[in-house]
């Protein structure tokens, strides 16, 4: 059983000693005291045994986890598309600051020196209402982009929690929980 698992086991195997089907039977054989632990490590040295019974549910699961993390590993490298949104960000911040502080530069010594510097510093003033419109309606635009994709992936991980719930389910049900009580029954010489 791999170590990612191993966890999962013993939580649901700790779930189904406590189940009043295990209790009953272990009342039943009068070893209540002992018989939790005797269980537990039986149930251990059986996992392939008890995993067995929930092997349709581990195999679902164990394959969306194998996607899941295969897709975790795919490289970073951006589609084109998305690195198109970056340069949204670097003209929706950047640009108009610079031009803005460019334009207060050019206007306040345009006017203080009376020189054509104020042509100038209007120009600026343009460039970075224009580039802080443009570059808003591209940050904007890439937000929209980014939810519907992200809306979109939202069912894998959905799929992944489902079939581990499903797995956990089958192995209490269909292994762990009839695994115990059977072997409640089991006297220890």
């Amino acid at each position: 059983m791999p170590q990612q698992d191993r966890a999962d086991f013993e939580t649901e195997l700790g779930r189904a000693l406590a189940a009043p089907q295990v209790r009953a039977a272990l009342r039943e054989s009068g070893d209540e005291a002992r018989g939790v632990e005797r269980l537990r490590r039986t149930a251990r040295e059986n996992a392939a045994y008890v995993l067995a019974a929930a092997a349709p549910e581990y195999e679902r699961y164990a394959l969306l986890r194998a996607d899941a993390d295969a897709q975790a590993r795919l490289p970073v490298d951006a589609p084109e598309r998305e690195r198109a949104s970056g340069w949204w960000g670097v003209l929706a911040v950047i640009v108009p600051i610079v031009a803005v502080a460019a334009a207060v530069v050019f206007l306040l010594l345009g006017y203080v020196l009376g020189s054509a510097l104020v042509a100038a510093g209007w120009v600026a003033a343009g460039v970075g209402a224009v580039s802080l419109l443009v570059g808003g309606a591209g940050l904007f635009g890439a937000a929209a982009r980014g939810k519907g994709s992200a809306d979109g992936e939202a069912d894998g991980p959905g799929d992944l929690v489902q079939a581990r719930d499903a797995w956990r389910s089958a192995l209490a049900e269909r292994g762990l929980v009839p695994f115990l009580v059977a072997q409640a029954t089991v006297r220890q010489v």
